[in-house]
């Protein structure tokens, strides 16, 4: 016979699969003609297929396969004669899992009677089972499932001898495959004594049922109607409930309510919503956390059911005890074999947009068959069948059960849902006789669950069911089936269901939020599809009046309708009488430009009405206000490039609003247009503050708006409070400013997340229904903390700690001590622990429960524990090995630790080498040969030993410390100059006035230099052009805060002050300062000194890159000739390393007129200037050192010219100096 011919003949023939640990063995019948067999494999759900073995029997044993990983297989036949390749017959193919055998179980009976297994397994799998022999047969009986390698067994009833056994096992095609046996452990069980007459503490559950809007259907003619709605129903999971949250509902806490509310609103945005019950309810019973053999839950459950918006709820058959009785004072429909009662009467039909639909509840071993007869003859169109499988946690589907769905579907049931295994099953679709297809859904997990046993009980779908009438023949079908997965996020000791969606990705991490989308998608199988959803909000509409902030609110948010017509006008211009305005200035096509030239507010206020009004005053205090006639005029932008003002610029009279008597009444004016046509509660003010940290280009700088008057916008806002007393949002202080294109602060550009809180508390604001998470005077702490994560390592590397943490709050400490990717991690938890609205240490101790998070609690821990200094707290490992910010912190107490203890002097410590630090200190803590352990400590501290580099002047020199490999920072002496370090104190202040952390103090004092000092100094002369007071004999240089200060006003304003770079100034003062400043540093650095040199540029670069010029330019030359004089001096006395960079970079602000000391640079030159620290404290260095990397540098100079392209050839050779001609534009 040839090839062809026994390839057409031969069909697929069976496969069976046997599988041990690391095995897969398959075994066939014999192939008539086949020379050999090939296997193949490929991973399971793909067609990849690849050839592992050839044999020449019926049996193929596969060895070293990986356990736990479930892989398809196939066999091919061949005969030698037909070459490679050519297979004339192909098996069916089989799924084979080896699994790993449980080694090592142990028993152990505690001393309440109750045995816990535990045993030991290294591989992958989705749970196990165990079994039990209690008779000494060898026959052994199905227990429990377990999810870890632990089991406690507090149902478990028999007593005497007992032998367990466990087996591994893994879900593949929704079956469970099962590994091997582990050897029988045995134990001997005490008897079970009789139950105690125990007096239950039920006294906080709630007896009565509450006010609930959720009551939507009705009895009507002996029916449960609803007529308002599209047909759509869903249905949830099993309502189970742990023993923990049992717990914490007999106490009164709202666990239930929580529980619920993580899911949203979802319940009640469909026709009719039911879940399944899964519990007793009796309240004069023991519960579940009580008695561990019984399955009740406090009543409360049901309070919190009709909260959520869920209408009906499916009663476990097996379970039928007293839950109908209790749940008769809820509006909630109870679904009991083929009745559905609500209030203690009966219906038997619900209707649901004038489709009728019957409900049965019942168990497997029932047959439904007379129960459907009895629904359609009382006019049911659609019926749901729930069913109870009478097992729990297994997600495996058994042949029993699918027989009896297909009876059930044959019955005349239209869908078929099970209830009580607590864990996500397969979905599929029954083919029944007379053509209909029934959807059955197996398990779809639960709700609120139990205490998972395996992953299959941490995951679950929410079924949406759409019923639509045929219009031809009057039949009610399933025109839709879709499922909305979620998970279950631990909350301290709780478990809570979050929807897998989109929005929710960031509590789990993308790469577990995908993984559980697509384990749920695996379980469920590929006969359901998900649904798409989204909670249709309530509409809204807003007015919105003033400046760019106000202009962002709501753009993207189609559920909200926004008035913009009277954007950009000052509030001090809009009233007036209505005048038509010429079609050729209205030309211009700006909408508030036409408003601002028309006037007539009043007018249009009353026509165009909205929900709610939102302004801020920004835009009046800064934009300048025209007078023309009778009228006025807001002078934004739109209006001085308008026609309008072109034509009447000359006629045109500027007023001065700083004075009270002129804005006063035109702010009136406004009011009263306002609170005419809307309420009070219902004018909603943003009040505007200048946060002086602004982001730009992946980093925050100190900046200010000039634009501004901050001082006005405050007194006016005041005064509209007094006035209106409308709502205020007053949360501009908690997030920084964000820098605009032009390189211009204004306290008005703000990011998402400031508008996306402020759209927020005005949402609420206008529904009357303010959640107690929106604070209209405080941000919202999850709009916080997804900002403070996203921009974790910016704050850090611009020191803007103070702006977004709390100094007093124990939580915004904690929060401050993490890292970026472990906020990400445990987003969720963190943000529990933000809203629980502690503040201090002792209450976190006190009162807050980390829950199941282990990593979060020995987090905080290990950062409690460095606070405190108790290094030998173990949890301190956890924030070394996290990598944490709080290493930072444990530096400082491990230094503190060694200089306090006279192990290593004057002990400096970065944040390497700390896991060695810890150890010897915890060593030297516990008594192990101290005197060994210090000089080990001693001998590597000599030879790691960080070099300390001290600034004196600008305080970015911190930044080139922190840059540079061999150093730590150390004290950062910024703003003083140099000309009065050696001056006399000024004796006859009294320094009682002022505080003695401040600097004016430190100034007056002259404690500039701590004892201890650093080993290298960084030294910069841009202070010293500051103004300087000649108080009799001593010099007092005008620092920051200096003229505000009680000394000053007390004691200071009559003394004579003279500017040290100007002609009159005197020079011999100014030789003999600079040479005694040098002496002092040189006494206590010696030689290692290094001068930064300091130069004045015309011009800057400005955000974006492009360059500007400065224009505080006076004096400029002057003010460069005294720093260079100061440098010579300095360098002659000290014989000093000197960094010669700066001439070769630019200052990058946004200020035009910013002070010498608070310029930053090009990011290149701390780069340079870092590495060259390095070379002179290593000793490879010249005493100056003036060249740069030229590839570097002329990367530089080509992303400059890049972008300002129109670069003159006179400012290319300033800026580029030597490679002008390189970088040449004309």
């Amino acid at each position: 016979m040839n090839f062809m011919q026994l390839r057409e003949r031969q069909p697929k023939f069976p496969v069976t699969v046997k599988t041990g640990e690391g095995v897969v063995e398959l075994i066939w019948n014999k192939i008539e003609y086949a020379d050999g067999y090939r296997v193949f494999a490929s991973p399971v759900g793909k067609n990849h297929f690849v050839g592992v073995i050839n044999v020449k029997g019926t049996t193929a044993v596969m060895k070293k396969r990986a356990n736990g990983v479930p892989m398809q297989y196939k066999v091919k036949a061949f005969r030698i004669a037909d070459g490679p390749d050519n297979f004339f017959g192909e098996s069916e193919i089989v799924i084979a899992c080896p699994l790993e055998t449980p080694h090592r179980l142990t028993a152990i009976v505690g001393s309440d009677g109750i045995c816990t297994l535990s045993w030991r397994y290294n591989s992958q799998c989705d749970g196990f089972k165990i079994y039990a022999d209690s008779n000494e047969s060898g026959k052994y009986s199905f227990v429990c499932y377990s999810g870890k390698n632990s089991c406690r067994l507090d149902s478990f009833t028999k007593s005497g001898k007992v032998s367990f056994v466990v087996r591994s096992f893994i879900m593949t095609g929704h079956m469970e495959k099962l590994g091997v046996s582990s050897a029988p452990a045995e134990a001997v069980l005490p008897k079970s004594k009789g139950a105690k007459a125990v007096q239950f503490d039920h006294s906080m559950i709630r007896k009565t049922a509450g006010d609930y809007n959720a009551r939507r259907f009705a009895g009507k003619d002996g029916r449960l109607c609803n007529d308002h709605h599209k047909c759509t129903v869903m249905i949830g999971g099993d309502i189970t409930v742990s023993a923990e949250m049992q717990k914490n509902a007999a106490k009164g806490m709202p666990v239930f309510d929580e529980a619920f509310s993580s899911l949203g609103g979802i319940f009640g945005s469909f026709d009719f919503s039911v879940a399944m019950l899964d519990t007793d309810i009796n309240d004069k019973k023991a519960y579940t956390f009580e008695d561990s053999r019984v399955i009740n839950c406090p009543s409360t459950i049901a309070d919190a059911v009709c909260k959520s918006g869920i209408d009906a709820l499916a009663v476990n058959a097996g379970l039928l005890q007293r839950a109908p009785q209790s749940l008769e004072k809820y509006p909630l429909t109870v679904i009991t074999e083929n009745d559905c009662t609500q209030g203690g009467e009966k219906f038997s039909i619900v209707n649901i947009n004038n489709i009728n639909v019957g409900f049965i509840s019942a168990t497997v071993n029932k047959d439904i068959s007379q129960y459907v007869s009895q629904l359609r003859k009382a006019g049911a169109e659609y019926i749901f069948f729930f069913c109870s499988w009478n097992e729990r946690h297994t997600p495996a589907v058994k042949p029993k059960w699918r027989n009896q769905a297909v009876k059930a579907a044959e019955s005349g049931a239209d869908i078929i849902i099970g209830n009580g295994l607590n864990a996500i099953a397969e979905y599929d679709v029954i083919e029944c006789a007379d053509g209909r297809r029934v959807p059955v859904a197996y398990s779809l997990g639960s709700l609120i669950p139990a205490d998972p046993a395996t992953r299959f009980e941490k995951i679950g779908a929410l079924l949406c069911v759409r019923l639509k009438r045929d219009t031809a023949t009057g039949k009610v079908n399933t025109d839709l089936c879709g499922y909305i997965p979620y998970a279950f996020k631990d909350y301290g000791t709780e478990h809570r269901a979050v929807l897998l969606s989109d929005d929710n990705a960031r509590y789990f991490g993308l790469s577990v939020y995908d993984t559980l989308k697509k384990q749920v998608a695996t379980a469920l199988g590929s006969k359901i599809e998900l649904a798409r959803y989204a909670e249709k909000p309530e509409q809204q509409s807003f007015a919105l009046l003033g400046s760019a902030l106000i202009s962002e609110l709501f753009k993207d948010d189609n559920d909200v309708e926004t008035d913009r017509s009277h954007l950009f006008i000052s509030q001090l211009t809009m009233n007036g009488a209505h005048c038509d305005v010429d079609e050729k200035y209205f030309r211009d096509g700006v909408v508030p430009l036409y408003y601002n030239l028309s006037k007539g507010y009043d007018e249009y206020l009353a026509e165009n009405k909205a929900d709610a009004l939102i302004t801020d005053l920004y835009y009046a205090v800064s934009t300048p206000v025209y007078r023309l006639g009778d009228s006025l005029y807001s002078g934004g932008k739109a209006f001085i490039q308008s026609r309008f003002y072109e034509e009447n610029k000359s006629r045109l009279k500027r007023l001065d609003i700083k004075d009270e008597a002129v804005w006063k009444p035109l702010l009136d004016k406004f009011i009263d247009s306002v609170t005419a046509v809307y309420d009070r509660e219902k004018i909603i003010l943003v009040r505007i503050t200048d946060p002086k940290l602004y982001y730009v280009n992946g980093r925050y700088v100190r900046s200010t708006d000039r634009s501004c008057n901050f001082r006005l916008l405050l007194d006016m806002e005041n005064y509209f409070i007094r006035r209106v007393s409308p709502k205020v949002i007053d949360i501009s202080r908690f997030y920084p400013g964000v820098i605009n294109k032009r390189g211009r602060s204004y306290a008005v550009c703000r990011d998402e997340h400031f508008r996306n809180n402020i759209s927020l508390i005005a949402k609420s604001i206008r529904s009357g229904k303010k959640a107690n998470y929106v604070n209209s005077l405080a941000y919202d702490p999850e709009i916080w903390l997804t900002e403070v994560a996203e921009n974790f390592d910016i704050i850090k590397a611009g020191k803007a700690d103070s702006f977004f943490f709390g100094t007093n709050n124990a939580v915004d400490y904690f929060i401050s001590r993490l890292s970026r990717d472990f906020i990400c991690a445990e987003f969720k938890d963190i943000l529990r622990l933000k809203t629980s609205e502690i503040v201090t240490f002792n209450e976190i101790r006190a009162c807050y429960d980390f829950g199941r998070n282990a990593v979060l609690k020995r987090v905080y821990n290990g950062i409690c524990a460095i606070r405190k200094g108790d290094i030998a707290n173990a949890d301190i490992d956890e924030i070394i090995r996290l990598g944490l910010y709080a290493q930072s912190d444990l530096a400082k107490t491990l230094e503190s630790f060694y200089n306090k203890n006279g192990i290593i002097r004057n002990c400096v410590l970065s944040t390497k080498d700390l896991s060695f630090y810890l150890k010897c200190a915890r060593l030297w803590m516990a008594g192990t040969d101290k005197d060994a352990v210090a000089q080990l400590a001693r001998r590597y501290y000599e030879k790691h030993r960080p070099v300390i580099l001290d600034v004196f002047g600008r305080a970015d020199g911190g930044d080139i410390s922190e840059l540079a490999d061999g150093t730590v920072k150390g004290s950062v002496i910024s703003g003083y100059s140099a000309l009065t370090v050696c001056s006399e104190k000024p004796a006859d202040i009294d320094l009682s006035y002022i505080d003695d952390k401040s600097a004016v103090f430190t100034e007056l004092t002259r404690s500039y230099f701590a004892n201890a000092h650093g080993d290298w100094l960084l030294v910069d002369f841009s202070d010293i052009v500051k103004p300087i007071y000649r108080h009799r004999s001593a010099y007092v240089a005008s620092i920051d805060e200096l003229c505000c200060s009680m000394a000053y006003r007390a004691f200071m304003t009559d003394d004579e002050v003279f500017e040290p770079f100007k002609e009159n100034a005197d020079s011999k003062f100014i030789e003999k300062a600079i040479s005694d400043f040098a002496r002092t540093v040189k006494a206590k650095y010696g030689k290692n000194i290094i001068l930064r040199k300091t130069y004045l540029p015309l011009n800057r670069l400005d955000i974006t890159g492009r360059i500007r010029p400065f224009d505080d330019t006076e004096f400029i030359s002057e003010k460069e000739n005294l720093i260079i004089r100061a440098e010579e001096i300095f360098v002659k006395c000290t014989d000093c390393y000197t960094i010669d960079y700066e001439s070769r970079y630019l200052p990058v602000c946004a200020d035009k007129n910013a002070d010498i000391s608070e310029r930053m640079l090009e990011s290149d030159f701390y780069k340079e200037a870092a590495a060259a620290v390095d070379r002179i404290i290593s000793g490879t260095s010249k005493k100056t050192v003036s060249n740069v990397d030229i590839v570097g540098y002329l990367e530089r100079c080509e992303r400059i010219r890049k972008d300002n392209p129109d670069m003159s050839a006179e400012l290319s050779r300033e800026i580029f100096g030597g490679a002008s001609e390189i970088f040449m534009t004309e």
